[in-house]
């Protein structure tokens, strides 16, 4: 673990991870950030849709390094009668997907104006089911529901819950092994290496005009990256994937857990720069870091909001195993190498080529 003053890498992990704040409730984790980024010394501002900026110094071309701090979510769609809330996707999905598996028997919380409801996501079970129950293929959204412990839809509404509140797992992050386990390591384990970068690196060897970012509404549709321009380069921070358990398989995804950061040439929605991408593959092999490299598939990032928006993108991961649930499946020393190979990067280093040669004239 780290020993920055205010704690390690994994400290500020569970501390983000374990924050709720699903899309468009990301203002807990704008001020937890904004209090660290300005300790630290940088300049920092809102803009008004809630994105989080910081300058940490430097000159020369203007790179950003940027993660999300939504975390996805459902969201009540209507409350029955005897109080059981009704829920649908609180993302970009429609209701033709079917619900995430991963969330039933799951504890979690309601956003609401009076503070948070805890329930459990509930669905028929065992001796209860139907026959026509069983022998459905999938679970559809009208099979599940979060159970607070209401009897009425009196008493829920009483509670503060309301149609349309976000609906959040409420799980510790914790370690399994070698692992370290929790939700929203998409995207905050990756606002925690760009927390930890501060301690980490010489601002007076800057090779850029450092900013960080800190997006929302990523998991709706990259809203808030789509108002982001102005900046030469962009590194995209995210959860990568992993196909090391068996029901998925190195030949669809060739990328462990345990073996190193992770380049994406691609996902399902854009290239990612070329020139910015094989710079970071080379910082990584001069700093002996190994590299994973990948095409991303069911996947997209702010990445491609920032290229829409004329700014040189890299995609620059870490092996997640579990994405989009309760129990994302991390290593800690993939995020220690991620925030290794990003110290290397944004510092003048002996015989580096020109920064600038990255840029467009």
């Amino acid at each position: 673990m780290g020993t920055g003053a205010h704690g390690g890498l994994v400290d500020d992990i569970v501390t983000l991870t374990e924050m709720i704040g699903p899309t468009g409730y990301e203002d807990g984790v704008q001020d937890w950030l904004e209090k660290r980024w300005s300790e630290a010394g940088c300049a920092t501002y809102r803009s008004r849709i809630g994105n989080l900026f910081a300058r940490v110094g430097g000159s020369g071309p203007k790179l950003l390094i940027a993660a999300h701090a939504d975390e996805i979510s459902l969201r009540v769609k209507a409350v029955s009668a005897d109080g059981h809330l009704l829920l649908t996707s609180g993302t970009g999905r429609s209701e033709l997907d079917p619900p995430n598996a991963t969330y039933l028997a799951q504890p979690c919380v309601v956003v609401t104006p009076q503070g948070h409801v805890p329930g459990i996501v509930g669905c028929a079970t065992g001796h209860v089911m139907t026959k026509a129950q069983r022998e459905a293929p999938r679970r559809d959204w009208s099979d599940i529901f979060l159970d607070i412990g209401a009897r009425s839809r009196e008493e829920a509404l009483h509670w503060g819950v309301h149609v349309g509140a976000p609906v959040v797992p409420s799980v510790p992050t914790r370690r399994i092994g070698g692992n370290l386990v929790g939700k929203a390591m998409d995207d905050r384990a990756a606002l925690a290496v760009m927390t930890q970068l501060l301690e980490r690196i010489d601002r007076d060897r800057l090779a850029f005009e450092l900013w960080f970012g800190s997006t929302v509404q990523e998991e709706i549709g990259l809203v808030g990256a789509g108002s982001v321009a102005g900046f030469d380069l962009a590194i995209a921070l995210e959860i990568g994937l992993a196909g090391d358990i068996p029901p998925v398989g190195l030949d669809h995804i060739p990328a462990r857990l345990g073996q190193g950061p992770i380049l994406g040439h691609k996902d399902g929605a854009v290239a990612y720069d070329v020139k910015l991408t094989r710079r970071l593959q080379a910082v990584a092999e001069r700093q002996g870091i190994p590299i994973q490299q990948l095409v991303f598939l069911n996947f997209t990032s702010d990445g491609r909001a920032f290229m829409a928006n004329d700014v040189p993108t890299a995609l620059l991961a870490f092996p997640t195993r579990y994405s989009h649930s309760p129990v994302e499946t991390v290593d800690e020393r993939d995020l220690e190498a991620v925030t290794r190979l990003l110290a290397a990067f944004v510092v003048q280093a002996p015989g580096a080529a020109d920064p600038g040669a990255l840029v467009a004239p």
